[in-house]
């Protein structure tokens, strides 16, 4: 009956919104669990090509994404990108922003991936849709402000990508085209999270590009712009500039100013946002790293496992976005001699990394170049030779005989080699000869061998 159905919508609608709070609790086994009871309930109910059960389907696929799960991420999105499609074509209503929203989902898994010419295919067909549905609202009489949005924010997204691959001039193009798109339609106070977000894009270039000044110009023209629209300056997105401006005075060397703006945006985060949530993590790095300049390790040291911690209840421990301050970890137990701390933890980020994109990757081979700088320092060249033989062969394997990496890996590989001939040679000799040195045989190698970035 009608009744029965709609006591089952209303349920699988409260479902969603229990997930929506454990989203904002940062616990996404229980998230993931509401929304898999809500499809469930929305298959029974509505059946399995409704737009609520795509919609959920979408959210399950989100969470997924953020979980490192791609492929079966993917597999949500393209089915409810089905479902919109086969709804769209029935009602012949004209463009639909739920079939972009589904690519643009897709896309954001090839972005995360690393397929960037497939993430803008996705993107670009997502745009086109949004264009679509506005000039189809437009001429309808009306006009479709959510569409308008989603093109402004697809167009950022595109700048980004681009601004990965380096093509810094198509960047800024989408990057302008989404300013004055919101700009000319809405209000400052409705344009100005997405303006803010773009003007900070946009002094990344140019950071990028090593021109700190314009950097420097458009983060304070963001910072402006957020505390206006805002009404205070104790907002995430303000936090966020001034995380972006601490980084311009750190590469200008002025350590001091770097680490007040850094610590003020963790202040904004912790405050605003709870001293739980992990946005403030990259900026607690930072302050680390600040301290870790200044030969501080035990305060560096603090900073990222407060920033570890954030991330791991966030995100979980096997998750890639644990990487940075894993290995920031085990930099600082390596550089005070804590060699088996330091390849526990490359160790562990190797496997996470293996988990998230196989054995022949690029990334993997970094990360058994990491372990071997550590067996080098330590003075260990047979296991160094090892790690460095592995992450040779995976560059062969996925980047070729030819490419710089892979040479660089070989010279260093051959170099190593030699030297385990040297000292093999050496020992040979001090033997016939008896005439053995008391100092220390490690202290030659607590340098990783040059051609390889240091620990």
């Amino acid at each position: 009956s009608d009744f029965n159905q709609d006591a089952h919508t209303s349920i699988a609608s409260t479902l969603i919104a229990m997930g929506g709070l454990y989203y904002k609790l940062n616990n996404v086994e229980r998230e993931l669990e509401k929304y898999s009871e809500a499809l469930t309930v929305y298959q029974e109910t509505l059946g399995r090509d409704h737009p609520h059960v795509a919609g959920t389907m979408k959210n399950i696929g989100m969470v997924l994404a953020e979980q490192g799960q791609l492929d079966e991420a993917m597999t949500k999105f393209q089915e409810a990108q089905r479902i919109y499609k086969s709804i769209n074509v029935g009602r012949r209503e004209g463009p639909c922003c739920d079939v972009a929203s589904a690519l643009s989902c897709m896309g954001n898994v090839q972005n995360r991936r690393g397929e960037l010419d497939d993430a803008l295919r996705l993107y670009g067909e997502a745009l086109f849709t949004y264009k679509s549905a506005s000039e189809h609202a437009r001429e309808m009489g009306g006009r479709s402000r959510l569409a308008l949005q989603e093109v402004a924010s697809t167009l950022k997204i595109m700048g980004m990508v681009h601004t990965k691959r380096g093509e810094f001039d198509k960047a800024m193009s989408c990057f302008q085209e989404a300013i004055d798109i919101m700009r000319q339609n809405f209000n400052e106070k409705g344009s100005g999270p997405v303006v803010t977000s773009i003007l900070s894009r946009i002094g990344g270039i140019f950071s990028k590009m090593g021109k700190l000044e314009e950097a420097m110009s458009h983060y304070q023209e963001a910072y402006d712009l957020a505390t206006r629209t805002f009404g205070t300056a104790d907002h995430p997105e303000v936090a966020q500039v001034l995380h972006y401006i601490g980084g311009i005075h750190q590469r200008e060397g002025n350590l001091e100013e770097a680490m007040r703006c850094y610590k003020n945006s963790a202040k904004i985060n912790q405050t605003c946002l709870g001293r739980n949530d992990p946005t403030a993590a990259t900026t607690l790095v930072c302050i680390g790293s600040l301290h870790y300049i200044e030969k501080n390790l035990d305060s560096a040291m603090s900073y990222y496992k407060e920033a570890l911690r954030l991330n791991r209840s966030a995100y979980g421990t096997k998750h890639p976005d644990v990487i940075p301050t894993m290995k920031s970890i085990a930099l600082i137990h390596a550089k005070k001699e804590n060699y088996d701390n330091a390849i526990a933890i490359f160790t562990e980020v190797l496997n996470i990394k293996c988990a998230d994109v196989g054995r022949m990757h690029p990334e993997v081979a970094g990360a058994h170049k990491r372990i071997g700088n550590v067996h080098y320092q330590r003075g260990d060249l047979a296991s160094a030779d090892g790690e460095y033989r592995k992450a040779l062969a995976i560059y062969q394997h996925s980047l070729g005989p030819d490419n710089q990496t892979t040479k660089s890996a070989n010279a260093i590989v051959e170099k190593v080699g030699k030297e385990i001939a040297d000292a093999q040679l050496n020992v040979g000799v001090c033997a016939s000869t008896q005439q053995q040195s008391n100092s220390s045989s490690t202290s030659f190698f607590k340098r990783a061998p040059k051609g390889y970035e240091s620990l």
